[in-house]
């Protein structure tokens, strides 16, 4: 039941919207005229422009002294057969190609030719200066080779780049051809031979797919990802108006000075925007439905769609909607006016975009780790349920674990709606875009400040990383130890230590408590000690447990890791290694997650702040396969850094895992990975894990009671 509250700020808001021609615009004019002219729209261009290909003669250049030898082949019988053929390749005796709606097809007449005879050179020249479409080169006496039975080589140059140089090869390729099968029949002919020598047997494929299936695997990749454009373009703007819009026309003050709680607020707006974003769901997937049903000779090309899959996509896209509702108002809720909010909302449209390529990918099946990814699970299965491959148990999980992602959107929104400073300050986040002269000094960074440098920090060191690698590996030579170590200090010591620390000067943040230069307790480094002692063989165990339902793939991390077995060989390169492996990416990653981020998300509660550094921090390590562990570690660390108030027992532990990950199998003849593709990974033997599973244990127990030793200073004067 909807509380009375919650039901006044519903109707507000939806009495608003609807009075505003936008929204109208938006969630329902859109939605009914996409499909309509989209679909007669695109086809009608279609057929324009293959009608004016068709119409078009083009020139094509042959060698000087065959003119007749090309007028003989244009006579040729057989001409017309070739004119009904697809472009395809398709035998003109075979049926329309299946599933392809007749408005959609293109006319498969070929386009004229006209024969211009040009020496090499300026055939070369005309081609790339685009005043011919193809080149012919081929001997001038080749009649006589071939009746010598001499090999004759015919070459024609076109430009890819170009439709009419494509159409004009294709068309010159089918000529060819034509004359190679009447060559063939005059030998045979001459021989008392039938075409039945040279083809013992024809092979004619059938199809036998239902229309339903066939439309289902045209529609099934690209419609998903088209309803959760639309849900998004439908949702966006309310989404908008109620927080940012509010906020710029000082409406926002007068609706929270009400005898109302922020949770009450934020649901009566969510509802609003969920309403129109569920109202825009429903009226695409009828629009495109009842489009399809009134489109004409879809009965004749054997395509039909999957009417069953439409009720389970449009109960698909209900939570979905539901999901963008709450993001899209968290978002907006962070912006001082309506142009910032539109800023901070355009990354949502990204998601549907990784999920077209993810979609399209052959292969990619919705099982594993992608029935948990939000959004592109429900463009999978909406692709499966057109396929009619779709399983209740599917439909099951993706629906009610979109519910609860739909949830924690709304949690969020109303957290972020419930800060006064989010509410009625015009800077937020956006402080690192002002003068720093005009900055307060502050004692550790505001969470917009931590989440904006680590979102520019991904994009930096992806193409800081590729640069250096483009510049320093060469593929013949492999990678040699001064390649490997540029590779791994230039993007740490410069990017994840030296961007935090100037991030903290620029913004006149305290040094000491931004990053946890604190004296831990000594209880506390212990634990840590004891944390990377056997965190290194849980981890293993885990991701052997993982391989068993996600697949272990090898690729490029199998490839680097054979590249550094050469330098574990000596006891030079293992102090290397460990350098490069262990000691540095502990010292800089833990600035900049468990200090620099972890204290932006200080003021949060705890596990909400442990989690998302331990999110953040997966992210950033790859291969995906290792991802979820990866996080699990850095929650773990994320709660050392917490406990003890000091970012040196995170150093520890963060060194002690990856230095015994690297070095410690081979001391003790573990062989915990396998290069094989598709094989689960052997797990940790009782022997090791047992020991492993207490010490870390013993760790956490230590770690805990590092925090009843550290001074308790109120959060407002330490930062923390």
């Amino acid at each position: 039941m909807i509380s009375p509250k919650i039901r006044a700020v519903l109707v507000k808001e939806l009495r608003d919207l609807l009075r505003d021609r936008r929204t109208i615009f938006a969630a329902v004019v859109v939605p009914l005229l996409l499909w309509p002219v989209m679909m007669l729209g695109m086809s009608e261009v279609a057929q324009m422009a293959q009608a004016r290909l068709e119409r078009e003669v083009y020139d094509v250049a042959i060698p000087p002294g065959t003119t007749e030898f090309f007028a003989m082949l244009s006579k040729l019988p057989g001409a017309e057969e070739d004119s009904r053929e697809a472009e395809s390749g398709e035998p003109a005796a075979e049926e329309p190609k299946a599933g392809v709606p007749p408005l959609m097809k293109k006319k498969t007449s070929s386009p004229a030719l006209n024969f211009k005879s040009m020496a090499d050179a300026d055939a070369e020249k005309a081609l790339a200066a685009g005043a011919i479409r193809a080149w012919v080169n081929l001997p001038p006496d080749i009649e006589q080779l071939i009746k010598a039975q001499q090999p004759a080589k015919v070459e024609v140059q076109y430009d890819k780049a170009e439709e009419r140089s494509r159409q004009a090869a294709g068309r010159i390729e089918k000529l060819f051809e034509r004359y190679k099968r009447h060559k063939v029949d005059e030998n045979l002919k001459s021989r008392n031979l039938r075409r039945e020598f040279l083809e013992p047997f024809a092979v004619t494929l059938h199809n036998v797919a239902l229309a339903e299936k066939v439309g289902g695997s045209l529609l099934g990749a690209v419609l998903p990802l088209l309803f959760i454009v639309m849900i998004i373009t439908g949702s966006i703007y309310p989404a908008i108006d109620m927080t940012a819009g509010e906020k710029e026309r000082s409406t926002l003050e007068t609706l929270v000075g009400m005898p109302v709680r922020p949770i009450e607020i934020i649901s009566g707006k969510f509802l609003a925007v969920a309403t129109l974003a569920l109202g825009n769901a429903a009226l695409n997937v009828a629009s495109f439905a009842v489009t399809l049903l009134l489109l004409p000779g879809l009965k004749a090309a054997n395509f039909q769609l999957p009417w069953s899959a439409l009720p389970l996509t449009l109960l698909l896209l209900i939570p979905l909607a539901l999901l963008f509702a709450g993001l899209l108002l968290a978002v907006a809720s962070l912006a001082a006016n309506q142009k910032e909010a539109q800023v901070y909302c355009l990354p949502i449209y990204l998601l549907p975009m990784l999920g077209m390529m993810v979609v399209t990918m052959p292969g990619i099946e919705l099982e594993g780790p992608l029935l948990l990814a939000p959004v592109l699970n429900t463009a999978l299965l909406i692709k499966e349920l057109f396929l009619g491959h779709g399983t209740a148990q599917q439909v099951a999980f993706v629906f009610f674990s979109t519910c609860l992602y739909a949830v924690g959107t709304v949690a969020l929104a109303a957290r972020v709606f419930a800060r006064e400073e989010v509410l009625f300050s015009a800077q937020g986040s956006l402080r690192l875009f002002l003068k720093r002269r005009f900055f307060k000094p502050a004692l550790h960074p505001k969470p917009g400040d931590a989440l904006l440098v680590l979102a520019l920090l991904f994009p930096i060191n992806f193409y800081c990383q590729l640069a250096l690698a483009k510049a320093l590996l060469d593929p013949a030579a492999g990678l040699r130890p001064a390649q490997f170590s540029v590779l791994v200090l230039v993007p740490q010591y410069l990017l994840f230590l030296g961007l935090p620390l100037a991030a903290a000067w620029y913004l006149k943040l305290d040094f000491a408590r931004t990053f946890l230069w604190r004296k831990p307790a000594l209880s506390g480094l212990l634990g840590a000690a004891c944390l990377g002692c056997g965190s290194w063989l849980i981890a293993q165990q885990l991701v052997s447990w993982q391989s068993h339902f996600w697949e272990y793939t090898p690729g490029d991390m199998g490839a680097l890791d054979k590249a550094l077995v050469p330098l574990l060989a000596s006891a030079r390169g293992k102090v290397l290694m460990v350098f490069l492996i262990g000691l540095t990416p502990a010292l800089c990653e833990e600035h900049l997650f468990r200090g620099f981020l972890l204290q932006g998300l200080r003021s949060s509660r705890k596990w909400l702040a442990l989690l998302s550094v331990g999110l953040i921090f997966g992210a950033y390590h790859f291969p995906l396969f290792k991802q979820p562990v990866v996080m699990l570690l850095g929650v773990t660390l994320a709660y050392v850094a917490w406990q003890t108030s000091s970012i040196w027992p995170g150093v520890l532990f963060h060194f002690l895992h990856n230095s015994l990950s690297l070095l410690a199998p081979a001391a003790l003849s573990l062989e915990l990975e396998t290069p094989a593709a598709g094989k689960p990974l052997p797990g940790v033997p009782l022997k090791f894990l047992v020991p492993a599973v207490v010490l870390f244990l013993a760790g956490l127990w230590l770690v805990r009671r590092a925090r009843a030793k550290v001074v308790n200073v109120p959060s407002h004067a330490s930062g923390i």
